[in-house]
């Protein structure tokens, strides 16, 4: 009965042996998932995107961003100096004209790096400036308005923004306006830029001379370049006129009495006798003593003629520190009348012989 009974224990144990390995088993091995959850990581099969599918990082692009820089743009307006700018902007000249608005940082400003414009003021497109570009040239309109304290701040604006864009290969000119339409910087008062088909303006009596030049001719300009900005040829007055130190003095083919001085090679003032240039204030030879201090107040100096007895020189000190190292000067007679006039840098404009 004993045996019997343990036999019985025996098969009973294992039976639920036999039951429990089953039912471990069915835990094992679950039914298929039929939901819609997404699905193992180990099942994903890599495959070729399509080109709709490819993402691209953004590639940086340097560009460069040219600022006036002392001492080099106190003594020429239109010196600048590249420094450089990273972007992932494909839209690279309106970023680098944003850099221009921006200015220097303090490590460059630190090295002589100047500011090249300020805008000021509210926009009337919604923001600092469009930008164009059609046939190789680039038209940009500022928005806000730009504060010109003189001639030497304009000179080194455009001279910035047209080395800026110019740096792109897609554009080979640069049209600049103010908030107005009208073309910044323009002393003639006539908008050349916007004439079709301009070449800019041509040297003339009729152009204007300011303290950095006359016209479209500036200070700074090599004679070459002076040459094809007023579209006149430059013939050297005499051989005499060429000194050890690079002085030369040129005259515009089929302009009377009026002269250009080059120092190795570059224009560093203007001198006129013609009755029909005036200034950009309309002071022209002959006019009185009398008036020019009328137009141009107690920013004029005078002392006495090194070399005409009773006659002066009336010199015109700008006050504006862009504009700082720029004279012009203007010669009276016994009877206090404008004989001649000249404009330019120091030292040059106050040498009272020329090229001598």
């Amino acid at each position: 009965m004993d045996l019997h009974k343990s036999k019985t224990i025996l098969l009973s144990s294992i039976l639920l042996a036999y039951l429990s390995l089953n039912a471990c088993n069915e835990q094992q091995t679950p039914p298929p998932d039929t939901s819609t959850s997404s699905p193992s990581p180990i099942t994903e099969v890599e495959i070729s995107p399509t080109p709709t599918q490819t993402q691209t990082t953004p590639k940086q692009k340097n560009v460069k961003v040219f600022f006036p820089k002392q001492p080099q743009s106190n003594q020429d307006f239109r010196y600048v100096e590249p420094v450089v700018r990273s972007t992932t902007s494909r839209a690279v000249a309106t970023f680098a004209i944003e850099q221009l608005i921006i200015g220097p940082t303090k490590a460059e400003t630190k090295i002589g790096f100047t500011e090249a414009l300020q805008l000021k003021g509210q926009s009337n497109c919604g923001k600092d400036f469009t930008l164009s570009i059609a046939a190789e040239t680039a038209t940009l309109k500022f928005c806000r308005a730009i504060p010109s304290p003189g001639v030497g701040y304009d000179a080194r604006a455009t001279s910035a923004i047209e080395s800026t864009l110019k740096q792109f290969s897609t554009i080979k000119s640069v049209v600049i306006l103010n908030k107005d339409g009208n073309c910044f910087g323009d002393l003639s008062g006539e908008n050349l830029c916007l004439k079709t088909g301009s070449k800019g303006e041509r040297l003339s009596t009729k152009s204007k001379i300011a303290i950095n030049g006359i016209g479209p001719i500036t200070v700074g300009m090599t004679l070459e370049e002076a040459s094809q900005a007023g579209q006149v040829k430059l013939l050297p007055e005499d051989a005499s006129s060429r000194r050890d130190y690079g002085c030369l003095i040129s005259q515009p083919e089929g302009i009377e009495n009026l002269w250009f001085m080059a120092i190795e090679g570059k224009i560093a003032r203007v001198d006129t006798r013609s009755p029909q240039i005036s200034t950009i204030s309309g002071i022209k030879v002959g006019d009185k003593l009398e008036k020019v201090m009328s137009v141009y107040g107690n920013k004029i100096e005078l002392e006495p003629h090194q070399y005409v007895p009773g006659g002066k020189y009336a010199t015109f000190v700008p006050t504006d520190s862009s504009d700082k190292n720029y004279r012009l000067i203007f010669e009276t007679n016994p009877e206090g009348k404008v004989t001649t006039f000249r404009a330019g840098k120091l030292p040059e404009v106050a040498w009272v012989e020329g090229c001598v």
